[in-house]
């Protein structure tokens, strides 16, 4: 187990190292640089200005010195200052980072509450009544875009009924939290449900197909036994990994949706710091996205080896 793990943390910084040096170039390749923006921003500096400013933020110096730079300085924990916001990124970031966090585990949790006993009961009876509609409402998840369906609850539940606020944080307390998360996360959990229900239907239905299920019948057992019993631990393990890799469309969906909702997390911050051209910022605000979506997949590794101990980490 230790040597396994050693091994996916040391993929997983490799992974982060490579995205670095994609991400820093992306953003290299953007058109203007923060310089430029200052000189639109004040018609009084001059060509020098601009000069000056440039060399003293390291624009003038070639793409691989400018990486390297900042790889040194990052390294020794140095990563660098927002323009935007003229304090240390780590300041910016890491508070953010919490918020999108907990909009990202809510929706997971109200989805796997959501898909699970659907799906379950689904599995349970298939080409019935209770399936035909679970598998409607599945699609229906899916083809749902994050973005038409926040617009949507905030023109119905926000203008119209006035039930809960358009947008924001909320900074009341832990209860007022919770309300101005009701409708973003609606909206971020409604694909993953539809992803989450059809995945825990196939697995239990592939599960029950299985000789163990068939030896627990002829033994007797009740079907619900079999079900929590057998069947649920096994079929678990690829929802497991559907639930890892949705970490990832699920970053992607709270940058559209943080946005909409004017939601103070990492995928507001991040389209902020693009648009401004806040290089560190953004930069660093990808590579924590990135890391956040590795660990997940790496605590997914270690939750197999719970679910089926016939698992080896070798």
């Amino acid at each position: 187990m230790g040597a396994f793990l050693a091994r996916r943390l040391l993929e997983a910084l490799f992974v982060l190292l490579a995205m670095s040096f994609l991400i820093y170039g992306l953003i290299a390749l953007m058109p203007g640089d923060p310089v430029d923006l200052m000189i639109s921003a004040d018609p009084n500096l001059t060509a020098a200005d601009a000069q000056r400013l440039k060399a003293l933020y390291g624009l003038d110096r070639p793409f691989h010195e400018r990486y390297w730079n900042w790889l040194t300085a990052a390294l020794s924990g140095d990563l660098g200052y927002s323009r935007l916001f003229a304090v240390p990124v780590t300041d910016v970031l890491l508070p953010r980072l919490g918020n999108t966090l907990l909009l990202m585990f809510a929706a997971l949790l109200v989805s796997f509450v959501i898909a699970l006993p659907a799906g379950l009961l689904a599995a349970r009876k298939p080409g019935s009544t209770a399936d035909i509609g679970i598998n409607l409402l599945a699609f229906a998840g899916l083809s749902l875009p994050s973005f038409w369906m926040a617009i949507l609850l905030i023109l119905l539940f926000a203008v119209h009924l006035g039930w809960f606020p358009a947008g924001g944080t909320g900074d009341g307390g832990v209860g007022d939290r919770l309300y101005h998360m009701v409708l973003p996360v609606i909206a971020l959990s409604i694909t993953s449900i539809g992803t989450l229900l059809r995945h825990v239907r196939a697995s239990v239905r592939e599960a029950m197909r299985q000789d163990y299920v068939r030896t627990a019948r002829a033994k007797g057992l009740s079907e619900n036994r079999i079900l929590y019993g057998h069947v649920l631990r096994n079929a678990m393990i690829p929802v497991v990994t559907i639930l890892a890799l949705d970490m990832g469309t699920l970053f992607g969906g709270a940058l559209i949706t943080e946005t909409i909702f004017g939601w103070l997390g990492m995928g507001k911050t991040i389209y902020d710091a693009v648009m401004g051209n806040d290089y560190n910022l953004a930069l660093v605000g990808l590579l924590l996205a990135t890391g956040t979506v590795l660990l997940a997949n790496i605590l997914a590794d270690l939750v197999y080896g719970w679910l089926d101990p016939r698992i080896q980490y070798e």
